[in-house]
């Protein structure tokens, strides 16, 4: 976060953020103004001249939750809710596990299957192995891709970190130029900013209003000593659709390796690599109704990576370390249902959308919508609400049951506002931000619910 904001550590920061670390996992909440005072001398001017927003910074930084509501945002509203219910709108940040999959990993831990070292000989070994395969041969059939081309990692960001440096690392010893956009995931810019701090030379492309990345702009980057191209898929914010098989041809003529996030695009939309011109492609399990802890890396057969983890030569000698063979078992599982679910469900959720957004247009006129809306996943709508806080309205929501993101900080206009929001040019000053991600269990009812209450919601937040 401090490379992101552009603040420099000194030796006070560094004091005061491990002891709001260590104030934390004692008592479980995170040090107000008084005890940052009281124990450190750490006045709240102070505080504002070392960190962008203040306390917030302190919090975000160490990746500890806000813990007044009153002290860093607005207040929330307070609604009184006749039957009350749970509405998860927050499946680009995480997925429950399907019942299907739940089983799969039921009969793992029970020992049923798969508990086996794959490397081992015995038959137990031999079993696991086997489940390897066939899970491996489940995700390469729905990529139309060769089993010997998919790597399994921990997650989406492990994904993204080998897929980067595995390529960066080949050129380590004359380093080069490597080509990504301003709206990638955190997983890909920070292994960017930590690879220019070692000599790699990073072109950031803006994009355009719409969130999107063009094809021109990516060409009119590259150089002679352009060794990667990394443009997301999808994006995790905005859900906006990028051109990926423009800049794959583009990539493919250039002869440059083209590494593609697909973490939010994978069972959403059709994903060839071979066809798309995709050389890398990460993907995540807990976007899908899987398990946290499991990912998957496509590598293109004719693509050499340096091996992050040196060790027994497992996964293809890219990826040492005893498998997660129950995780990868139950990864197979959910790639499955999701590509053979994939188009019936992504209609239902454009109709979902499509009520949202009629409601939405009556409910709050003036809202913003960011990302284009053609050139998107169905499930995201990613809204900007006139001079309300986005913080307020967020943890308004959540006191009714009603989980979804916020795209800035307590502060609408907080200077640690969502780099993507940032790169759409959004003045967040008049916008708070909020992302709704819809999914498996979302149905009209809980599209019904949300609008029973957020215009009292909406109204008391502009009156404070």
């Amino acid at each position: 976060m401090s490379r992101r904001t552009g603040t420099v550590l000194t030796q006070r920061h560094l004091e005061i953020l491990e002891f709001a670390n260590e104030y934390y996992y004692k008592h479980k909440v995170g040090p107000l103004h008084h005890i940052l005072k009281t124990k450190l001398g750490a006045t709240k001017q102070e505080l504002k001249q070392l960190f962008p927003s203040d306390l917030y910074s302190v919090y975000t930084w160490i990746g500890i939750p806000i813990q007044s509501p009153q002290e860093l945002c607005k207040p929330v509203a307070a609604i009184e809710v006749e039957n009350p219910r749970e509405v998860y709108f927050d499946h680009n940040a995480t997925t429950y596990i399907r019942e299907e999959v739940q089983t799969v990993l039921v009969d793992y831990f029970a020992g049923k299957h798969g508990y086996g070292n794959p490397s081992s000989s015995t038959t137990p070994g031999k079993e696991a192995y086997e489940k390897i395969f066939d899970a491996r041969a489940q995700i390469a059939k729905i990529l139309n891709v060769s089993s010997t081309e998919l790597v399994f990692t921990s997650c989406g960001t492990e994904s993204n970190n080998l897929a980067i440096k595995g390529i960066a690392f080949r050129h380590l010893e004359h380093k080069g130029h490597i080509i990504s956009s301003k709206t990638e995931h955190p997983s890909v810019l920070q292994v960017l900013s930590w690879l220019e701090q070692i000599g790699f030379q990073v072109t950031l492309l803006d994009v355009e209003k719409n969130g999107i990345v063009s094809p021109v702009a990516v060409k009119s980057a590259i150089q002679d000593n352009t060794i990667l191209v990394i443009i997301m898929a999808v994006n995790n914010e905005i859900g906006t659709i990028n051109p990926i098989e423009k800049i794959g041809e583009i990539c493919a003529t250039e002869k440059i390796p083209f590494m593609v996030d697909g973490v939010q695009a994978f069972g959403k939309i059709p994903l060839d690599p071979k066809k798309l011109g995709i050389s890398l492609l990460s993907l995540s399990s807990h976007k899908i109704y899987g398990p946290k802890g499991i990912g998957a890396l496509f590598v293109d057969e004719n693509v050499k990576l340096f091996p992050m983890l040196h060790g027994g030569g497992q996964e293809l000698n890219m990826r040492a370390g005893t498998e997660n063979v129950g995780f990868i078992m139950a990864l197979g599982r959910a790639a499955t249902i999701m590509h053979e679910e994939m188009k019936k469900e992504q209609e239902r959720l454009r109709k979902l959308r499509d009520v949202f957004l009629d409601k939405l247009e009556v409910a709050v006129p003036g809202y913003l919508l960011n990302g284009d809306l053609e050139q998107r996943v169905p499930n995201n709508l990613n809204i900007g609400f006139p001079h309300i806080d986005s913080g307020a309205l967020l943890l308004s929501l959540n006191q009714i049951g009603i989980y979804v993101s916020s795209g800035s900080a307590c502060s609408a206009g907080s200077k640690e506002s969502s780099h993507v929001i940032h790169a759409l040019g959004v003045n967040t000053d008049q916008y708070g931000i909020i992302r709704f991600s819809f999914g498996l269990h979302n149905t009209l009812e809980d599209v019904e619910y949300l609008f029973a209450y957020l215009p009292e919601i909406l109204k008391q937040l502009k009156d404070v």
